[in-house]
């Protein structure tokens, strides 16, 4: 009996002890110290325009071959990659390979460089674009378009919103964009169509067909602006779908216009291009003429630049490793771009792997570049024997799977913004947003005020759309307004 109560007595001394040792174990775990390593990225090799400079925003090892994406209204990026699929070597072989994912950059330290990142979804092959909207996530997913809403930074009630929303047709032409407009529809490029989501159901409705790969952007207006691989810049005289309402109005003569007369590109060194071999592609010196690759043109409309690079039109040229500057023109009811400064580019670098392949506005009123960084940029289907001869001649086919970049772009003089946490306003706060000078602020605060539904408002929405001392705070006011169901009624 003695014996049977002491052994009793040590189980129980050794079941405290395992508990106490289990305790101990969770207190060195939370206590860890939480590490903030970012990895250092040389920019030496690029250069920009004079009074800017670049920052290293995200990288590897962090993101691979990032080909789109957005923020959160936390300001957080989402990073689209096509991680371990597009062309991972000369054959093309594996882009089959459910390997992308969506991930979510994290800045926990805040000093404006990503330190830790976390997958969003996977298993996706060859995603190619997403857009925050209605609370949750839109994203492309060949042939398919998704959404899902959020909670706690994971998917949730995954709805099939388009079923050939990319159907057939390679990579590069493909719909891409997923661009929110002013008028409460979601633009793409390389499409005939727009989306909304209107009581809890989708709408798929008819536009006009716009632009290639690389997104869709808009100017303070609404004119959307897109473009092709050879045409750095198209876009529309008028709004979206207005012509249509007249039936003796050819849309053509204000639709698609090309606002580049001059195609050209001033790369630093030579680069591997697909048909250089054809005469003219290159000049005398092997640098490449005019644009064969443009994509993810951007209408600025940040509040970090000064008035002179207000709604001018940023241009990928990865295949050049540049980034161009246009400035609009707006005479009556004509839109032209031209060259900001001549035979120079905005940014350009000798660093073959630098693909920027989009470009976005930021929260912070910078803008942003991403870089897929990699060797081999033309798709299999397309790939001649004289590029091919090319990417392995300078082992361009090794610089793949190896990273991935997001660039911020910030003017010297000026010190970066805050960034808000727009979910936390209130429905006063997001209409005092609309007349912000930063257009990704606007931008968000009328998509949360629509989506939202708040009828307290209206009053609010009317007294800022009557008011003429902000012409851009009116068009969103009028079109939030419109968005909620309402009409502006007029008092004299």
């Amino acid at each position: 009996m003695a014996f049977q109560t002491r052994s009793f007595i040590t189980q129980i001394a050794s079941s405290k002890t395992l508990v106490l040792n289990l305790i101990l174990l969770i207190f060195i775990i939370g206590c860890k110290k939480v590490s903030y390593e970012e990895p250092e990225i040389s920019l030496d090799s690029y250069q920009i325009e004079d009074g800017f400079h670049l920052e290293v925003a995200v990288s590897e090892p962090f993101i691979e071959a990032p080909v789109a994406m957005d923020y959160d209204n936390q300001g957080r990026m989402w990073v689209v990659e096509m991680k371990g699929g597009y062309m991972r070597n000369l054959k093309g072989i594996g882009d089959e390979m459910p390997n992308g994912v969506i991930s979510i950059m994290e800045d926990l330290d805040h000093d404006g460089v990503a330190d830790h990142s976390k997958i969003f979804l996977d298993s996706l092959v060859l995603p190619r674009a997403i857009s925050h909207v209605y609370g949750g996530l839109l994203y492309a997913e060949p042939p398919n378009l998704w959404f899902v809403d959020i909670e706690d930074d994971k998917p949730l009630n995954r709805v099939l919103v388009d079923s050939a929303y990319a159907y057939g047709g390679n990579v590069e032409h493909q719909p891409n964009g997923l661009m929110m407009h002013l008028d409460n529809w979601i633009y793409n490029a390389k499409s005939k169509y727009r989306y909304q989501r209107k009581n809890g159901k989708w709408k798929k409705e008819q536009t006009a067909f716009r632009g290639q790969w690389g997104g869709i952007t808009k100017d303070n207006f609404g004119r959307l602006y897109y473009n092709t691989n050879s045409v750095q810049l198209m876009g529309d005289y008028v709004l979206p779908n207005v012509t249509d309402k007249n039936p003796y109005f050819k849309g053509g003569a204000a639709l698609n216009k090309r606002l580049t007369v001059d195609q050209r590109v001033y790369p630093l060194h030579p680069t591997s291009v697909n048909r250089g071999y054809v005469n003219g592609v290159l000049d005398k010196d092997s640098l490449l003429v005019n644009v064969t690759s443009a994509c993810s043109p951007l209408i600025y409309t940040g509040n970090n630049f000064g008035a002179q690079y207000r709604e001018n039109a940023f241009v990928c040229a990865p295949e050049a490793n540049v980034v161009k500057r246009n400035i609009l023109t707006f005479e009556d009811e004509i839109v032209s771009a031209t060259q900001a400064i001549a035979e120079t580019e905005f940014l350009a670098s000798t660093d073959e792997g630098f693909r920027p392949v989009n470009l976005n506005n930021g929260p912070d009123g910078n803008m942003y570049i991403v870089d897929m960084h990699r060797g081999i940029l033309q798709d299999k289907v397309f790939l001649t024997a004289y590029l091919k001869n090319q990417y392995a001649k300078k082992a361009l086919d090794t610089i793949v799977g190896m990273g991935g970049r997001i660039l911020r772009v910030v003017k010297n003089e000026n010190s970066p913004k805050d960034i808000i946490n727009v979910e936390k306003l209130s429905t006063s706060e997001l209409v005092g947003l609309l007349g912000s000078k930063n257009g990704w602020l606007r931008d968000r605060a009328q998509q949360l005020l629509v989506f939202k539904g708040d009828n307290k408002a209206v009053s609010l929405l009317e007294h800022v759309a009557l008011d003429t001392q902000n012409a851009i705070a009116q068009i969103h006011a009028l079109h939030t307004l419109n968005g909620l169901g309402g009409n502006l009624i007029l008092k004299h």
